[in-house]
């Protein structure tokens, strides 16, 4: 195959090479499961891209797309970055102030809504917003291509009258576009302050897909499936990876997933980690429904399962060495470990049997997954490696068209996020902004440098002017530690880092995973800025908690409060954070230091939309709670 320049490329290689393939599928109101060829879908994105050239989309104008998971979304934005414009992507669910601040501050003349409610609400800001000349809707209530006034049918009538004057018009604009040109500003939800635009080139989201694809993460004979936020940079390498390797591909929801993993079947089914938490947690608790001799032969095979791993990783040589064993050990270990398999492959085989009800509720295919947007916990990562999922955890961000590292394939070494992509730099700094030796064991922030980068922050100067250091190495915030293998191992953000009153620099990720191995803890987050000691914040798992002895018949509200179940949060906490579990002493956490919040963290409030915390926000929310605590 060619290789791609721009994204209008792979639309047209895609067309060229496979165009009856079915793809980019969506469940109908009707309960079928329906697509479109990559022939149709290179045709859509010709006429829209005409149509908006028509409409006077001239080159590098913005164009705001308000739109969450639809197989019509990539269709939008191939066609605005084709047109030579800008796009602008962000989910329906943005905030009025984040609406004003991101269709101003981007200076976008044009619009494309999902629905007519997303262009009713837009129009309430017309006042606000003068340099908005005109805004298009995408699709109706059942994801077909919005019809009538202000319509993509508008564009595309406009667009195949162009192309019937001029049939080459979008090649001859695909041909003179400058690739390493800002393609797309996105916007960061963040978890501080008003959102950052991040500039963003075709250039860039072309190598770091065409490394991705290298590795195997996803290839034709995939069928993948989705339903993460296509705004959001993860997910649009997921769906621009999809047109580069030509698979099929399923866009699903949260109330629907189910239905469409047992539908669909895929193989591949990339997610955020808390996707996976939940079905983790969903499993524990139907366990503890079951029957002892049920529950007790599930943990022995999930030993077995964790325990094949391990002698796999170590017998094939990439098993997690932080610093290197010394080459007799690891030869003695080796055969060890083969022999350990040996006896292990009749019960590893007879787990097959007792894991395949979950490999089934995930449609019976999948066997690998990309997990990225944030840390996996690693008492998730151990389980879906036990029940014979592959995980391919990786490490990436908008700043660097999505993709930084990832585990292989072949070798994917259990507690780390993979090795950087070929073509990146790294270094690691200290605390100082000296440089780390690269060796073994080595710490610190992690600084990259590639031609995935960002083009800088739009219109934000001052933060440009330090994200970057001398050598053009870009600052990710992110504290790794480097393996013996030179794979990356996330220990925490610089940013997120706990300063107690005593001067101890704390990362709290550590601590935070080793208590979501906990069945009782559904989320947390630790305090203790300026304190004496470590806090936490506590989202209990409410449906183990309630089927806990005695605790039945009490309202959540009431849970802080109540010493029963405080009790139960003081045996998990000093169980799993002490000296013996490898903390410090400053590193845990008096029995009585926890506050229970009475019901899940929210998208908006607590959380981005990709599920991660939002720090500064939940210590704002829960300022008195957190004075409470401490007093």
């Amino acid at each position: 195959m060619q290789k791609p320049k721009t994204f209008y490329d792979l639309f047209a290689y895609a067309a060229e090479q496979k165009p009856a393939l079915e793809t980019f599928k969506i469940r109908k109101k009707s309960g079928v499961i329906q697509g479109r060829t990559f022939k149709r879908i290179h045709e859509l994105v010709t006429e829209l891209a005409a149509g908006l050239k028509s409409a006077g989309v001239a080159a590098d104008d913005r164009v705001t797309l308000l739109c969450d998971s639809s197989p019509n979304w990539i269709l939008a934005d191939a066609a605005i970055v084709a047109a030579g414009a800008v796009c602008v992507p962000r989910g329906t669910d943005v905030t009025d102030d984040d609406i004003l601040y991101i269709v101003g501050h981007s200076e976008s003349r044009w619009a494309i809504v999902q629905k007519a409610k997303d262009r009713d609400r837009l129009l309430k800001f017309q006042k606000e917003l003068p340099a908005l000349e005109k805004i298009w809707v995408l699709e109706d209530d059942d994801s077909e291509l919005a019809a009538g006034e202000s319509s993509a049918e508008e564009l595309l009538a406009l667009g195949k009258t162009a192309l019937h004057k001029d049939s080459a018009l979008v090649i001859k604009l695909n041909a003179s576009a400058d690739p390493a040109k800002m393609a797309t500003i996105i916007y960061t939800s963040g978890t501080t302050g008003a959102p950052k635009g991040v500039m963003l080139n075709q250039t860039g989201w072309l190598n770091a897909l065409g490394r991705a694809l290298e590795m195997k993460v996803i290839t034709e004979k995939d069928t993948a499936l989705s339903l993460l936020p296509p705004w959001h940079a993860f997910e649009r390498a997921v769906e621009y990876g999809v047109m580069m390797a030509q698979c099929e591909f399923m866009i699903s929801g949260i109330n629907t997933l189910r239905q469409d993993l047992g539908d669909f079947k895929p193989t591949s089914f990339p997610s955020v980690p808390r996707i996976w938490e939940s079905l983790y947690n969903g499993i524990m608790q139907k366990l503890e429904k079951e029957s002892p001799v049920k529950r007790n032969v599930f943990y022995f095979f999930l030993d077995v399962g964790a325990a094949w791993a391990k002698h796999e990783a170590i017998f094939n040589g990439y098993d997690l060495q932080v610093k290197p064993k010394p080459a007799l050990q690891q030869v003695l270990d080796r055969a060890a470990s083969g022999a350990v398999l040996a006896a292990l492959l009749p019960l590893k085989l007879a787990s097959q049997a007792v894991f395949a009800p979950i490999h089934q509720a995930l449609g019976g295919n999948v066997s690998k997954s990309a997990s990225g947007g944030s840390a996996l916990p690693q008492v998730v990562d151990r389980f879906l490696t036990a029940i014979g999922i592959k995980v391919l955890e990786g490490y990436g961000m908008t700043e660097t068209s999505a993709l930084i590292s990832l585990r292989d394939v072949q070798k994917p070494v259990s507690g780390t996020v993979g090795r950087p992509f070929p073509g990146y730099k790294i270094k690691l700094k200290n605390d100082l902004g000296a440089e780390v030796p690269l060796a073994p064991g080595a710490k610190g922030t992690l600084w990259v440098h590639s031609n995935q980068l960002l083009l800088g922050y739009y219109k934000r100067p001052e933060l440009n002017a330090v994200i970057f250091d001398k050598d053009g190495f870009f600052d990710t915030g992110d504290i790794m530690v480097l393996t013996a293998a030179g794979d990356l191992m996330f220990a925490g953000r610089s940013k997120e880092t706990i300063a107690l009153a005593g001067g101890e620099n704390i990362e709290p990720v550590p601590i935070e995973d080793k208590l979501l191995a906990s069945e009782f803890i559904d989320q947390v987050m630790i305090v203790g800025d300026d304190r004496k000691t470590l806090g936490a914040i506590i989202v209990p798992n409410f449906e183990k908690v309630r089927s806990h002895a005695g605790i039945k018949g009490i309202p959540e509200s009431q849970w802080n409060d109540n010493a029963q179940v405080r009790e139960i949060f003081k045996n998990e906490i000093s169980q799993r954070i002490s000296a013996k579990t490898g903390f410090k002493s400053f590193e845990q956490i008096p029995k009585n230091l926890f506050y229970l919040v009475p019901r899940q963290f929210e998208i908006g409030q607590e959380l981005t939309r990709t599920y991660k915390l939002r720090r500064t926000v939940i210590k704002d929310m829960y300022k008195n709670e957190i004075d409470s605590m401490y007093s």
